[in-house]
This record gives structure tokens, sequence and C-alpha cells, in this order.
């Protein structure tokens, strides 16, 4: 899926978390492109995915306007939990332990969020809802936090990471009824692999008529 107008091109990871952290480019090849820089494009990044509703994401971007350090400070904030939610998500793929001081910074973003939840009752049943977060320019990291949480408690066989032809490393979801899903998207990462196998094919196929002739 590509995304609205903001700093980040394109979503594949099906999660909001996994969203995050595919905010580096590549993740299995030293990293050429850091789509969120700045608490700018942080902020951009939330109104591209959706994470906070419009009135929060003014009033955040009004905060950090007129409080620079402190923008510049949750920015850093930010960068520290997505490099720890992609060494936690890497562990599980791997089938190995999530290194303890990167769970404990998740847990940490947890409790600050769960803080600032409340359940309110809707006419379909029950949701979560923020609290005071139009001046919380932690905000962004709380809502990766919750949804970090709910994937980690989710079917983790699902979760993977892209096996692109240029080293993507990129993490998705799987969602398929199957679980086949095996590339970050077939427009990108699958899509170069089939033309590779196919020019490896084609290649060989040539070769063997000219040996076959001389």
């Amino acid at each position: 899926m590509q995304g609205m107008e903001g700093p980040v091109p394109f979503f594949f990871g099906g999660r909001l978390c996994l969203d995050f952290v595919n905010t580096v480019n590549s993740r299995s090849c030293p990293a050429t492109k850091d789509y969120l820089p700045d608490y700018s494009s942080l902020a951009g990044w939330c109104r591209q995915t959706g994470a906070l509703d419009a009135p929060v994401l003014s009033g955040l971007e009004a905060h950090a306007a007129s409080e620079p350090a402190a923008a510049a400070a949750a920015h850093g904030e930010a960068v520290a939990l997505r490099e720890a939610l992609y060494r936690v998500f890497r562990a599980v793929i791997a089938g190995s332990h999530s290194p303890p001081p990167d769970l404990a910074l998740l847990n940490q973003w947890l409790r600050e969020a769960r803080s600032r939840q409340v359940l309110a009752e809707q006419a379909a049943g029950f949701e979560w809802r923020w609290e005071h977060l139009r001046r919380e320019l932690r905000a962004p990291l709380m809502a990766v936090a919750v949804s970090a949480g709910a994937l980690l408690c989710d079917d983790l066989k699902r979760l993977k990471d892209c096996p692109g032809p240029e080293g993507c490393g990129w993490l998705f979801y799987d969602g398929t009824k199957n679980n086949s899903r095996r590339w970050c998207s077939m427009d990108h990462c699958g899509g170069a692999a089939k033309a590779r196998r196919y020019a490896a094919r084609h290649g060989g196929a040539v070769s063997d008529r000219k040996s076959e002739a001389g």
C-alpha cells in the first residue's frame, strides 16, 4: 500500500508498529535512507498512518514548533524505540529470546501508554480512547507501543522479514489465509526476484543453445 502524501512512500508492514520499524531503508544492508529524520517527519508519518487523530496532531505540531529542544528529544526517543522494536521482532523471527533491555523499553512505553487511555462505551461496544495527548510530544511512541504489544500477543508465526534480492529486511505481518506471503510486496522485492529468476533461466537456455551449436 502506498501512503498519502508524507515522508514515507510505502507501507507494507500490515501493523502500525511494523510500518514504524520499516521507516529505515533498508534493514538487511547498510541503511541508505531514514524516513524520519526529525520530529516533523514523525508527525507526518502519524498523519499518513492515522496513528493519531487530526486534533492531537495539530496540537503536537504546534507544541513542537514552540519547543524545538523538547521535540528533538522526543524524536531521539522515537528512534531508540524503533531500533529496540526491530531487535525484538528480529529475535522473534529468528526464534531467539528478545534482548532484555529492548523488551524493558517497550514495557516502559506500554505502561506510559496505558496510563493515557480510558475505556469508553460505544453503541456497538467498548473501545480504548486516548486522553490529554495534544501537548504530549511522545504520543506517537505510545501509539506504536500499544500496536507492538498487541502484535507480540498475536500469532507470531505470521511475523516475517523480507528476503529481497537487494537485501530488504523490512518486516511484515502475513495476513494470508495459508500464511504463504514471502515478500514485503510483489511490486517491489517479489517482482524483482521473479525477474531475476526469469533472466537467469533465459540466460542459461541461451548459453546451452550456443554450446550445442559449437
